[in-house]
């Protein structure tokens, strides 16, 4: 532990006069058993220990995520949706995770597996992409859709040590690709786990898709644009959904809650149990994934396989020039199917005709 030597000066005192501590010499005595106190600590046999940063910890922290969102015609009046659809939110996509993994970046080019997301919703390829990153990726979460522009949601995740960064991305439906979310964001701050913190969430155009206005058609940015934040004044355009120059911030649409709910020390192996459930989950995943691509290989194989036939032949000219009729047309075998292809499709057809252009006045066929 540090020894500071401390010196006093004080006044001559009069024969018969004790000494009283100051409230400025008590302050310093104080900071001084404080500086050193904050350099190291010491334990019951008088051991000194530095303390250990959530970082560099070997403990596994309990965490809730709470999503709530403020989307409604009071705060957002332009071109706010009232039906097909009406204002929701999909399903919010995350993970715990490494300091190596980004999810998204703002001014920087929409991963396909964000772009599918942010366009669409769909998060099969943000699925895949993750499930191949085992030593970055530690716990993932899914949260329930939000089914109205203002409500919440909320779950669970796991972070450690070295993995104490979280990401997650929620779709604005509708939109063309908008969303909000957070790319790894730091639940260790200053060697400390975050106890509870709330983050205000602000639209993103992912730049893949064209269109102002929340009920926009689709049709894709080419070349891509780089992520952007939504403001009130970008995109700079009248007709964007968000387009409003009379004020200097957009209201807040959305805002994420981190609680910390336990934290878990010690030789209990449950960070080995959690890793390993988290591993088996991946597996399985990994397994559907490769089963998926075997039965889409399979389809291929067997299209391969397929019987091919040539285009239709024009129709033939109609069996009766007066009264009713048949004409027919005919298609060829390009390729017999083999193995478990598909067998050949008909190869001719036959329809009705009629005329009465070459029928004479004698003729009692179309007569009733």
């Amino acid at each position: 532990m540090m020894k500071m030597k401390l010196v006093v000066l004080s006044p001559r005192l009069r024969p018969g006069a004790f000494l009283v501590p100051s409230s400025s010499l008590v302050l310093m005595l104080l900071l001084s058993l404080l500086m050193d106190s904050s350099i190291a600590g010491a334990d019951a046999d008088g051991a000194v220990f530095q303390s250990e940063s959530c970082s560099d910890s070997e403990a596994l922290v309990f965490y809730r995520i709470k999503l709530e969102t403020n989307w409604s015609k009071k705060l957002f009046p332009k071109h706010y949706p009232e039906f097909r659809p009406p204002p929701q939110w999909s399903i919010t996509y995350g993970q715990s995770h490494n300091n190596s993994f980004h999810l998204f970046r703002l001014k920087d080019y929409a991963s396909p597996a964000v772009q599918a997301f942010a366009e669409s919703a769909h998060a099969r390829t943000m699925q895949e992409e993750l499930a191949r990153q085992n030593a970055i990726i530690y716990d993932e979460f899914h949260l329930a859709k939000i089914p109205k522009g203002s409500g919440s949601t909320q779950g669970t995740f796991f972070v450690d040590g070295r993995h104490h960064k979280v990401s997650f991305i929620t779709k604005i439906i509708p939109s063309p690709d908008w969303f909000v979310g957070l790319d790894s964001y730091n639940l260790c701050s200053d060697g400390q786990w975050i106890d509870d913190i709330t983050v205000d969430l602000h639209p993103i155009d992912a730049g893949t898709s064209n269109g102002l206005t929340f009920t926009s058609p689709k049709w894709p940015t080419n070349p891509p644009s780089v992520i952007e934040k939504i403001t009130a004044r970008y995109p700079n355009h009248f007709a964007s959904s968000f387009f409003y120059p009379e004020i200097k911030h957009l209201p807040v649409i959305a805002k994420v809650t981190f609680t910390k709910l336990n934290a878990y020390h010690g030789t209990n192996n449950v960070q080995k149990k959690m890793k390993k459930l988290k591993n088996k989950q991946r597996k399985r995943l990994l397994k559907k994934l490769a089963l998926f691509n075997r039965k889409q290989e399979n389809e291929t194989i067997k299209q391969i396989n397929d019987c091919e036939v040539s285009k239709w032949s024009e129709w033939s000219a109609c069996s009766q020039s007066c009264g009713l009729g048949k004409r027919t047309r005919t298609r060829v075998v390009v390729k017999h199917s083999r193995d478990q292809g598909q067998d050949c499709p008909r190869l001719m057809e036959t329809q009705w005709c009629g005329s009465a252009r070459e029928c004479t006045d004698g003729d009692s066929y179309f007569r009733w």
